[in-house]
């Protein structure tokens, strides 16, 4: 039967009626939920769309800390330090898709909504290199000191940021961009460009080992630059 030594209410009832009010006089059930992405819960937020993207080390696409702050970031990496842009470009643009005219009355129906570029631009990163968001192999310490060398190397945080969309693997190099040249930096960005393009431009790479046949590295490195 309810305990009804600590409820006034119950104690005012007649014999017996608790047990049809027992719904009413109960506490309210806690609430243990897990977070979904995080945000309002004070963990580092991550996008619904990209979970699947974990699915080999994260079966169950649970939400998991680690993971979502390795995105943030890669969120944070993939813009200038100190604006509000990535490499140039504004973090937000308007999405109208979603709003609709009426011929008649002129009036619109439906809303507006801004879109964050840092997280479509994160996600697309993720996807063509999923192991960026594994613990087990990326680090986020790592990812920093990716970028921190590449800005050295390639003289601004935008030609870093730029080499890393073409070859966001490169986040995980860290100490090892100490010893790539700066010819080295970009060829392995062009050579990703080259896998994503797919057979239509192997025209393109072998050219590039005519070049480097006839001009050496250098020659090759300034047909990489020139087709930047």
């Amino acid at each position: 039967l309810l305990n009804t030594q600590h409820s006034p209410v119950a104690n005012m009832l007649l014999p017996g009626s608790t047990l049809l009010l027992a719904p009413l006089l109960a506490p309210p059930p806690a609430r243990h939920a897990p977070p979904a992405m995080g945000g309002y819960t004070g963990l580092p937020r991550m996008p619904v769309k990209a979970w699947p993207l974990t699915r080999r080390w994260n079966p169950t696409l649970e939400y998991r800390e680690n993971i979502a702050t390795l995105w943030r970031d890669l969120e944070t990496l993939y813009a200038v330090e100190g604006s509000t842009s990535i490499a140039g470009g504004g973090v937000v643009r308007l999405d109208a898709s979603r709003s609709v005219k009426g011929d008649k009355t002129g009036l619109s129906r439906g809303l507006n909504r801004a879109v964050d570029l840092r997280a479509e631009l994160v996600y697309e990163m993720a996807r063509r290199e999923p192991s960026l968001l594994n613990p087990a192999v990326s680090n986020r310490f790592v990812f920093a000191e990716s970028k921190r060398l590449l800005a050295l190397k390639l003289g601004s945080e935008e030609e870093a940021i730029e080499v890393m969309r073409h070859d966001p693997s490169i986040l995980q190099a860290g100490d090892a961009i100490e010893g790539l040249g700066v010819a080295q930096i970009r060829g392995r960005a062009f050579a990703a460009r080259l896998r994503r393009a797919g057979p239509p431009v192997l025209a393109a790479a072998l050219l590039a080992a005519a070049a480097a046949a006839y001009l050496g590295p250098e020659g090759v490195a300034f047909m990489m630059i020139a087709d930047w």
